[in-house]
């Protein structure tokens, strides 16, 4: 019987095989991270959205308080001088017409509001995929970046919140997406709805303008931008031409008192600090992948997205603009991070790139197994508020009380079945910048005229006091305040709320 010749492996052969063998299992251990984490998201924000009936954040109740108005056949953006209620509407219309066709379907509540939010999600991260496929064609990275989007925290929180910030990004992402392609009308169509929700959601469009400059498409740019501008106005004019002038008033005031007001080096180097704390790998994968794409010709468009949103989020200085401004570089830094993952797996021939891809994908795994852990300390879902039990006794108190109530979360008034007299925040913001009269309203409180007003503050230990106060100074005015202190007596206080009766 011949003895079977071998043939030793040549040289580094074996070597290649056990690093294909180490990017498989690095792919593998992030793959089953991600599908935990996708899961994790579904959970949280079906949770959310269909058992947790009450208000997780302050901006979710003014956005209930106009979708029901729209329901009821009132004006969206009455005059601000009207008296009580003093209903003001700080953005576009088309959130305002969705979360009302979600109130329409599922009665007063902010079930139809944080499901569109969340869908909304889902296309944001559908879209971040589809756009490291377009520049990669690789099947992993692409799939993973959508699911590293599901599972940022910030991302996690927003899906869940009846607030616009998801719609807009999304709009703004997908007409990214689509205008790239080549599909110019559906973008400009998307670019158009991201506007006409947030009129600060430019980013996409820029950019997208950009790309064909740098591709030499000046006439296909002219064209585009002059459609692009046209389809915009038009559907401002028409709005206003509908609102009979009231929509441009109130956001003209709203922008004068809100942008650019809260802009600090303090406000951005707390969030870095907070995000290099809490998420270090998301923002360091992040980094990599904008070095990655500044240096490919190919993949430049994405760095002037990733730095003109980054841009637009650190001199927009919004009140309260301390993450959902944030969410646009966000995503598309994470697009780079998974085109710069993607082409390292491509390089086969190259150790140090496996090596790159393997710690890339090893570092967001664990860093998901780490956020895991530690939820409550990473996402503001799970804080106070988020009581069933105490929001559902503040409804109960706020449905009882007879007449006009306050409440700092005033999606509880609404819930209560009682008409909001006023969302303190709006109200504070526009009061101080004159567009309100707010003397009537600080004789109401003198007076005792409101049978219950609800703050999620001690008003002791904020009264007279201007160090404590300055964390409430866009919140509430001081005149209301001292006038609760003054007229009301602390009744009880349930979980983070303090209730105050008239004495």
């Amino acid at each position: 019987m011949t003895e079977k010749a071998t043939t030793p492996p040549a040289h580094g052969e074996g070597k290649s095989s056990s690093e294909e063998r180490l990017v498989v299992v690095g792919q593998a251990f992030l793959a089953v991270m991600v599908v935990l984490q996708v899961l994790n998201f579904l959970w949280q924000g079906l949770f959310f959205t269909f058992m947790f009936p009450y208000q997780l954040d302050y901006g979710e109740g003014p956005i209930l308080q106009l979708a029901l108005r729209i329901v009821r056949g009132q004006g969206l953006y009455p005059p601000l001088n009207a008296d009580y209620p003093y209903a003001i509407a700080s953005y576009l219309p088309f959130y305002y017409l969705l979360s009302a066709a979600g109130v329409w379907l599922a009665g007063p509540s902010f079930v139809g509001g944080r499901l569109i939010s969340l869908l909304a999600t889902l296309v944001v991260a559908l879209s971040t995929g589809l756009i490291v496929w377009d520049h990669t064609k690789h099947r992993f990275a692409s799939l993973a970046t959508g699911g590293v989007i599901l599972a940022i925290p910030v991302f996690l929180v927003w899906s869940t919140l009846m607030r616009v910030d998801m719609v807009a990004l999304a709009c703004s992402i997908a007409g990214f997406y689509l205008f790239t392609r080549g599909r110019r009308g559906p973008g400009i169509v998307l670019f158009a709805l991201g506007v006409f929700t947030r009129r600060t959601n430019i980013t996409a469009i820029f950019v997208a303008f950009v790309g064909l400059a740098l591709q030499r498409k000046w006439r296909q740019l002219v064209v585009w931008a002059l459609a692009q501008g046209a389809l915009i106005a038009a559907l401002v004019v028409g709005a206003m031409l509908v609102t009979k002038g009231t929509m441009y008033e109130q956001l003209r005031w709203h922008t004068s008192t809100s942008l650019g007001k809260q802009w600090s080096w303090d406000q951005v180097l707390l969030l870095i600090s907070i995000a290099g704390r809490n998420w270090p790998v998301y923002f360091a994968v992040s980094a990599v992948g904008a070095a990655w794409c500044l240096a490919r010709a190919r993949h430049r468009v994405l760095f002037i997205y990733f730095l003109t949103a980054c841009a637009v989020y650190l001199t927009s200085g919004r009140v309260g603009s301390t993450f959902n401004y944030f969410l646009e570089p966000l995503a598309v830094g994470t697009v780079m991070a998974g085109v710069c993952m993607a082409e390292l797996a491509q390089l086969k021939s190259k150790a140090a790139a496996r090596a790159g891809f393997l710690a890339m994908a090893g570092a967001l795994a664990l860093q998901m197994v780490w956020t895991d852990g530690h939820l409550r300390y990473t996402i503001s879902l799970l804080r106070p508020e988020a009581s069933l039990r105490d929001s559902r006794h503040v409804v109960e108190r706020l449905r009882e009380s007879p007449g006009m109530v306050l409440c700092e979360d005033v999606g509880l008034i609404e819930l209560a079945g009682k008409e909001t007299p006023l969302d303190p925040f709006e109200f504070t913001q526009l009061a101080r910048a004159g567009a309100i009269k707010p003397e009537p309203v600080y004789e109401d409180v003198r007076q005792g005229r409101f049978s219950l007003v609800v703050f999620r503050f001690d008003a002791r230990e904020i009264a007279g006091d201007q160090v404590s106060y300055s964390f409430l100074f866009d919140r509430w005015p001081m005149e209301m305040v001292g006038g609760v202190l003054d007229r009301y007596r602390l009744d009880e206080k349930a979980g983070p709320y303090y209730l105050y009766v008239p004495k």
